[in-house]
C-alpha cells in the first residue's frame, strides 16, 4: 500500500482522516519515520512504546506524534 501527499512549508504532512482511519492512526499515536535511500518515500508505523514524551519523541530524530492539523497550524 502507497500513498502520495506533498510536505507542507511547515514541514508536516497531512494525511487526510479517511486515510488515518485506514492506516490505524490516530491523534496522540508515535509514529517511526524511515526514509528510503532509493526512493523519496518515507514510510511510517506505529512506535512500540506509545508514552514515551514529546522531549523523547525529539531526541530520537525519526519519531513523530499525530497531530491534528487544526492545532498543529
Amino acid at each position: 500500500m502507497s500513498y502520495t501527499v506533498e510536505i507542507t512549508k511547515d514541514n508536516l504532512i497531512p494525511v487526510p482522516d479517511a486515510l488515518c482511519a485506514e492506516l490505524g492512526f490516530t491523534v496522540g499515536d508515535i509514529l517511526v519515520c524511515a526514509m528510503d535511500k532509493d526512493h523519496s518515500e518515507i514510510r511510517m508505523t506505529k512506535h512500540s512504546d506509545q508514552t514515551l514524551t514529546d522531549e523523547q519523541i525529539s531526541a530520537a530524530g525519526n519519531l513523530t506524534r499525530v497531530v491534528s492539523l487544526g492545532t498543529a497550524e
